[in-house]
Order: C-alpha cells, then sequence, then structure tokens
C-alpha cells in the first residue's frame, strides 16, 4: 500500500529460504502501465486472487476449528513445515505455538 499511497509500508519481509528479489522504482511502475496497457488487466486480475486468498483466511478463521484450519493449511502447504518455522505457521493459522504443537501431535498419532 505504501508504493501507492507514497508512504512508508507497514510491514517488513524475511524469507526463509533462498529467493530472488525483483523490485521496480514508481518512476517504472508508471511507464510499464504506459507502455503495456495490457499491465493494468494483468495487475488487476492478481488483486483479485490476493482478495480471493484474503477472504478464504477470514472466512476460514470464522467458521473452522484450529484442527481443521491445520489440516487444510497442511494440504494445501505441506512443504512449508519442513522450510519455515513452526511457530510463523502457527502465526498464520491464528494459534499459538502451543496450540500448533498439540494438533500436530495429535495429527502424528493419527497418521
Amino acid at each position: 500500500m505504501g508504493f501507492f499511497f507514497n508512504q512508508p509500508n507497514r510491514w517488513t519481509i524475511q524469507a526463509f529460504t533462498e529467493v530472488e528479489l525483483f523490485t521496480i522504482s514508481k518512476t517504472d511502475y508508471i511507464k510499464l502501465c504506459q507502455e503495456f496497457p495490457k499491465w493494468i488487466e494483468i495487475e488487476k486480475q492478481f488483486i483479485i486472487k490476493c482478495f480471493a486468498m484474503m477472504e478464504d483466511r477470514i472466512f476460514s478463521h470464522l467458521s473452522m476449528t484450529a484442527e481443521e484450519r491445520y489440516n487444510q493449511y497442511f494440504e494445501q502447504n505441506k512443504e512449508l513445515f519442513n522450510q519455515v518455522p513452526l511457530q510463523y505457521i502457527a502465526s498464520v493459522l491464528g494459534m499459538t505455538p502451543e496450540t500448533f504443537s498439540r494438533i500436530r501431535k495429535r495429527q502424528a498419532e493419527n497418521s
């Protein structure tokens, strides 16, 4: 949001795995929009996808139990469970690390 409103961002990003990060200046972004009119439509589709993901996340927090959220997230993101510290996954799922640990232990016992 800060990029579009010329304000400092509220968030910082930390990568847990090797990544290649691309950045673009505001001036270059404006040029991109002018030189590639289809960019606006591509960007619009991306924003719609992000909004849908955010809506799904909110809905799951309101309508699912912690265990149901864990199971759904695990099925969709198995590889993350070996790449990211588990307290961060617990945070994404809206639960304490202790609750996450109890659910994970139960899942392992049932497997």
